[in-house]
Parts: structure tokens; C-alpha cells; sequence
């Protein structure tokens, strides 16, 4: 090769192996901006793990969780209890949502509020409320009928909401344990419903010889022993009297336990039967009414065993219980309904659930309780072969909330919707529908549903606050980020109720119903998030490896070359330059 050759071969190779450092070195710089990126989605994952959003606790237990948003806090519901709770600045102005606001407005309540609120001003703004979409023009009506209560929200106490109907099983259970509670300071009137709510049995006298619940039947050769036991644990009247209500049976789980001898095994079958023969004397419930009262009031049927009498009375109990609470009406359905779930109930004491027997160190009254729970009827175990005594259980509990399954079947017109099976595990109760209204007597409603009376002190008690406190719109306030956002950081307020009457002003997390809860929707959207640009960056970073090391393998190449030429172009000076000295 020529040195001109060998020079301009140089140039280039320089040129080039110059070329792919400079890419390399570029190369580099991207994946050290890759590790960066990484880096930043990683810290931004991380802090979404502990985005928070506003839930709304509906009983401050803990069970029952909503989002918290605008509309929950401002429209009457059964979630927030027919109670306003108002998002509020830091002027004490009530925050209202376009339709709101423009409602206020129509009705012609200051922005800044006004003391002298006027009837024709309330209905005014119910009937801009219908006009705007925030509520039906049928609230609106009941609303105006009832009447504005002008001291709601303003020093007027709301309504007791343990004290009506229409109400939700958990409602129910709080309105039972309210009412079951006043048995020794109520009014003669409470007392006597909350006689009828509540099991009492005495403790036991040896000295009057009466049967004890740890109760010791003896009739001829047969001998039982008969018990009450709560989730489980037998409960002794030994000591004293045992109590529960009906609210326990709906809320706990209580069972009825006789054990017997086991040579006496016919024994248990001949207790279902005889309350079974209790039917034969029920032909006149589907009178109405009166029907029910007949059979409530009815004697034993003949025969009947102290044992016999203790179930019947238990069951009959259950049944004087749901009839002190439950508005049936005169509605022929109803009554009927009513008069269904009674002998359906019934009929389940005459039902036994054979469990055979224990084992060798079994307990036949723990088998028996514990399967009882299960079981619509009697779960009976049999005695094992080294302990004397089997045992029979019913549960109370079981046995309340199949009448009421019952009931609800028959007033729904025997849909396949609710249904009692022997095994509790293939019934759908009713009492497991949280969203199931009952019908609770209320003898103050003066014709108007509970809904409508709670409804009207709901608008009246927020008609009072935008009145006394003024208003302003909010345009953003319906966006539950914004609204989570501005109550977290204090931007705005929750103005709530409180025990004398009147609405204060306090942080979001004052109260016990609003609350932060992990969000999980944030967090499944950084995580997929996070993993899309992770595997972007992990793309890129296996793209930029192969690059510079296909780079380095062609520098390397040109290394060797430029080492080549470099030294074979010295070669060629030398040789020159030693050409023409000699000349």
C-alpha cells in the first residue's frame, strides 16, 4: 500500500473508531438517564403505596365502608342517616354544587345568608331543588306537607333514628338492643315491648324444686338436662338469672341444648314430635290477626312435657317478639305473610338433623351446638361409647332469622329470592341482604313513611344552615380528588351535627364516620403504571447493551486495524525518508 494510500486509510479508521467512542460514550449517557428514570418511577411507586383517599364509616364500626363524595354528604340517604353533613370553607359558607346553588338562588337565600328564613323561602327552594334535579317532585310534596321545621339543625334535636321503620337488619338489630334496654326505666309502654323482647330465665332455687336451665326434667324412667349456650359457651343460671334479647339472636349465636341418656335415644324424636302435633292446632292462623293472637295465646298440646313446654315457649317468644316490632298492617298480603313465616317456623322444631354418634372422645353437646348453627331444626349428636349423655340443639338464633326469611319470602311472592333449607348452608336468608327494609311499628307516623319524615328534617335542617351560615358555589366540589384533596389539606371543612342541636365547623376526621383508607385504585394504577415504564426502560437498557457491545466489538476491530496501518505507515515514512538520505 502507498503512503498516500496508508495515510488516507488512517484518516479514515481514525475518523471511525473517533465516530463509535463518541456513540458509546453517548450510549452510556442514556442508560445512566435510563437508571434515572427508573430511579424516579420506582420513588413515585413507592409514595403511591401510601395515597390515602376519604371513606365514609356508616356506623363507625368498620363494617360498612363508602367512598366519601359530595353527594353522600349532601342528599338524604340511608348511609348517612337522613343527616346532613356539610362541606363548608373556611367562613363557615356552605359549599353547593352547580344545581345547588342555582336552587338557592331560584329560592332567593342570600349567598351571605339571611335571619329572616321564611316558609314561602323553603318551599320555595324545594321546589327549585325538583327544577334543578336534586330531588323528586314526590319529596318535594311530602316535605311541604309535613312542614318546614324551622329549629332542625339550628338548636332543634333530629329524630331519633332508632325510633321508626323501614329500617335495614342492622338498624333493626340497634333498634331492639335501644328498646330492649329500657325494661327497668322506660315508660310502662316501653317496659311492656321490652318485656317482650327479652328472654329471662330465673335462676334456679333447689328449694322450690323447680326445673333449672341447667334444668333437670324428670319424667318416669326419662331424665334431660336442658341448657342455654351462647357462640358456644354453656351458660349457667346457677348464679343468677339468664338474659338476651331478641337483638341477640339476630346478632350472636344462641342455641337451646337438652342432653339425655343414651339408652333413651327415641327421646329427642319424641320431643319434635310433639311440638310437631303443636300444628294441628294452628288452623286458625290464616284467620289474620286475630289468628296470630289465638295461636299465641293457645294451651300445650296434650300431653306436652315440661321439655315440650320450654321449646314452645322459647319459639312462641321469637314470635310474640317479631309481632311486638314488625308493622304487619292490614294488608291481606301481609298479614298472610305474617301468618306463613309463624307456621313455617314452627314447623321446623319438628325437624331433627341425625348426626350419629360421637366418637370415643368426642363431646356429643359441643358436635350438637356447633352443627346447630347450621341447621334450621334440631342437630342432634348421639352419646359415644364411654360418656353417658347425647345431646339435642336447636338454635334460637337459626330459628329468629328463618322466620323472618320466611316472612319476607311470603311478602315477596315466594320468589327462589330468599328460601330456608335444613341446612342453614343451602338457605338464603333474609337477614343476610343488608339492603332489606322491615317494616317497624311506629305509632307517631301521622300517615307519613318514616323515609318522608326523616327527608323533611333533612332539607329543613340544611334550608336552616344555608340561612344562618350562607353559601357559595363550588364548581369543582363534585370531583372526589378535588374534594378528598381540599378536606385533607384543610381548604375545606365538614359542618356536622352535634348533640345540642346545632351544626359546628371542624376538620373532616373530627367526627367517627370520615376517615382515610389505603386506595387501592390509585395503588393498582402506579403498579401497572410502574411496571409498563419499568419494562419500557428494561427494552431500552437490553437495546443500548447490545448497541455498545456491538460498538465495542467494531472499536476493538478498529483498534487492531489502526494499529496496522498506523505502524505499517511509519514503516513506509521510514523507508522514504532512508530513500533519499541515501541519494
Amino acid at each position: 500500500m502507498g503512503l498516500a494510500a496508508s495515510q488516507a486509510r488512517f484518516l479514515a479508521i481514525t475518523s471511525r473508531k473517533n465516530s463509535c467512542e463518541f456513540q458509546s460514550m453517548q450510549l452510556a449517557q442514556q442508560k445512566l438517564s435510563l437508571s434515572r428514570e427508573l430511579e424516579d418511577a420506582t420513588t413515585e411507586y413507592q409514595q403511591a403505596l401510601n395515597t390515602t383517599t376519604l371513606v365514609w364509616d356508616a356506623d363507625g364500626s368498620g363494617s360498612y365502608i363508602y367512598d366519601l363524595n359530595y353527594d353522600l354528604l349532601m342528599y338524604p340517604s340511608e348511609v348517612n342517616d337522613y343527616v346532613p353533613w356539610m362541606v363548608s370553607r373556611r367562613d363557615g359558607k356552605v359549599a353547593l354544587n352547580p344545581d345547588m346553588a342555582r336552587a338557592a338562588k331560584l329560592a332567593g337565600i342570600p349567598d351571605g345568608g339571611t335571619n329572616n328564613p321564611t316558609k314561602e323561602m323553603y318551599e320555595a327552594f324545594l321546589t327549585a331543588m325538583v327544577a334543578c334535579g336534586g330531588m323528586s317532585e314526590t319529596s318535594a310534596q311530602s316535605c311541604r306537607t309535613i312542614g318546614w321545621q324551622d329549629k332542625i339543625g339550628v338548636g332543634g334535636i333530629m329524630l331519633d333514628k332508632t325510633e321508626s321503620y323501614e329500617m335495614t337488619i342492622t338498624n333493626m338489630i340497634n333498634f331492639i338492643d335501644v328498646a330492649a334496654s329500657k325494661i327497668d326505666t322506660g315508660t310502662d309502654s316501653e317496659r311492656e315491648l321490652a318485656e317482650k323482647l327479652t328472654f329471662t330465665i330465673p335462676q334456679y332455687d333447689s328449694n322450690k324444686g323447680e326445673s333449672k336451665d341447667n334444668m333437670h326434667f324428670k319424667s318416669g324412667l326419662e331424665a334431660s338436662s336442658a341448657y342455654i349456650s351462647i357462640n358456644g359457651e354453656r351458660v349457667s343460671n346457677e348464679d343468677g338469672d339468664i338474659t338476651f334479647t331478641l337483638a341477640d339472636l339476630l346478632n350472636e349465636n344462641v342455641s337451646l341444648v337438652f342432653t339425655t341418656e343414651k339408652t333413651k335415644k327415641g327421646f329427642f324424636k319424641r320431643i319434635a314430635s310433639a311440638v310437631k302435633n303443636m300444628l294441628g292446632i294452628s288452623s286458625t292462623v290464616c284467620a289474620g290477626k286475630t289468628g296470630i293472637e289465638d295461636l299465641l295465646g293457645s294451651s300445650y298440646p296434650e300431653g306436652a312435657t315440661e321439655q315440650d313446654k320450654l321449646v314452645i315457649d322459647m319459639a312462641d317468644k321469637i314470635i310474640q317478639g317479631f309481632m311486638a316490632i314488625l308493622d304487619v298492617g292490614e294488608e291481606e298480603t301481609d298479614v298472610v305473610a305474617f301468618n306463613y313465616a309463624i307456621q313455617e317456623t314452627l314447623a321446623l322444631l319438628g325437624e331433627t338433623r341425625d348426626l350419629g354418634s360421637a366418637k370415643k372422645s368426642g363431646d356429643a353437646f359441643k358436635d350438637a351446638v356447633e352443627s346447630s348453627d347450621e341447621t334450621n331444626g334440631w342437630a342432634y349428636r348421639g352419646a359415644s361409647k364411654n360418656k353417658n349423655f347425647g345431646s339435642n340443639a336447636l338454635s334460637l338464633s337459626c330459628l329468629a332469622e328463618s322466620f323472618l326469611t320466611f316472612y319476607a319470602q311470603a311478602k315477596e311472592g315466594y320468589s327462589d329470592q330468599y328460601y330456608i333449607r335444613q341446612d342453614g348452608n343451602k338457605s338464603s336468608y333474609v337477614t343476610d341482604d343488608y339492603g332489606y327494609y322491615y317494616k317497624i311499628i311506629n305509632p307517631d307516623d301521622n300517615g307519613f313513611t318514616t323515609q318522608q319524615i326523616y327527608e323533611s328534617e333533612f332539607y329543613s335542617a340544611l334550608f336552616n344552615n344555608l340561612c344562618q351560615n350562607g353559601w357559595y358555589e363550588n364548581i369543582y366540589i363534585e370531583d372526589k380528588e378535588y374534594l378528598d384533596n381540599a378536606l385533607k389539606t384543610g381548604q375545606l371543612f365538614i359542618t356536622g351535627i352535634n348533640q345540642d342541636g346545632y351544626y359546628y365547623q371542624d376538620k373532616y376526621n373530627a367526627g367517627p364516620y370520615i376517615m382515610e383508607a389505603t386506595d387501592e385504585d390509585a395503588i393498582t394504577q402506579a403498579e401497572l403504571a410502574f411496571t409498563q415504564k419499568k419494562n419500557k426502560i428494561n427494552y431500552k437498557e437490553e437495546q443500548i447493551d447490545l448497541d455498545m457491545k456491538n460498538l465495542d466489538l467494531e472499536i476493538s476491530s478498529l483498534t487492531t486495524e489502526y494499529d496496522t496501518v498506523k505502524q505499517m505507515l511509519t514503516k513506509n515514512v521510514e523507508k522514504t525518508f532512508t530513500m533519499f538520505q541515501s541519494g
